[in-house]
């Protein structure tokens, strides 16, 4: 898909991943809608690019519903939504409450899920003829390889692999492609106070700008590669390919 003249809607746009982005959108030609929880920091990136900004908590269908309906009613439509925002836990497994599990899920799942039914939703109603569009999320290298410091967000992480992965061959047939961005460790407020032992193990960190051209290469990657899932390493970026389980299963996960 060519992003010049397009419109792209990034959730989480008020900081890391999501504002390096949705800088790079901008200067890619888009018109954006910067979607965050924190309506300061999404008004604060989308006033620097020349973006709309819009306060929502992802984890609600019904605000990320209403962002898709913003960016609708100010662009005329959205052709990319980056799906983005996340949050990471560390508790003890044996010991986190029950509310950090359900937030991290709606944060992190719930919001993909509901982010890419607001997607297909905005492609359907389409009434000015054009054609093409991506989903593209924000998974983690926790979506494809575990992290055994944090169970509950490699849950998550590897939901968000799992549905870009399905919906791929389901959404072709309305010209969407699906894609999951799998960072390494990444330079952002995730990182909280662990940056000294990333330090420490010699770990050199992914930046946003990384990210954003991960983004770029798989919103605009050939159709035939949806469903992919981009690793994205301090030295570039990697096309993972996944094996096909063999078996009779095969037969009913063909999209008729």
């Amino acid at each position: 898909m060519e992003l010049n003249g397009r419109v792209a809607l990034v959730t989480g746009g008020g900081s890391g991943m999501g504002r390096g982005t949705a800088r790079r959108l901008v200067a890619e030609g888009m018109q954006v809608c910067v979607v965050d929880i924190n309506g300061d920091a999404a008004k604060e990136v989308a006033d620097e690019i020349g973006a709309l900004a819009f306060t929502a908590d992802v984890s609600e269908s019904a605000q990320i519903d209403a962002a898709f309906a913003a960016c609708i009613a100010e662009f005329g439509g959205v052709d990319l939504a980056y799906l983005n925002a996340g949050i990471g836990v560390f508790s003890d497994f044996g010991e986190f409450p029950d509310e950090e599990y359900v937030r991290i899920r709606g944060v992190n799942q719930d919001h993909v899920v509901y982010g890419s039914r607001a997607m297909v939703r905005a492609v359907r109603a389409r009434t000015d003829g054009r054609t093409g569009a991506a989903i593209v999320a924000t998974s983690s290298i926790a979506g494809i390889d575990p992290s055994p410091p944090s169970p509950l967000y490699t849950v998550t992480k590897f939901a968000v692999v799992g549905l870009m992965r399905a919906l791929g061959p389901l959404l072709a047939r309305d010209g969407i492609t699906t894609h999951a961005i799998c960072p390494s460790v990444t330079d952002t407020a995730l990182l909280q106070n662990t940056r000294p032992l990333m330090e420490k193990l010699g770990i050199t960190l992914v930046t946003p700008e990384q990210i954003a051209d991960a983004v770029v290469g798989a919103a605009t990657a050939d159709p035939e590669l949806t469903g992919s899932c981009w690793v994205v390493h301090p030295w570039g970026v990697d096309h993972h390919e996944f094996t096909t389980v063999p078996g009779p299963h095969n037969a009913i996960n063909v999209v008729p």
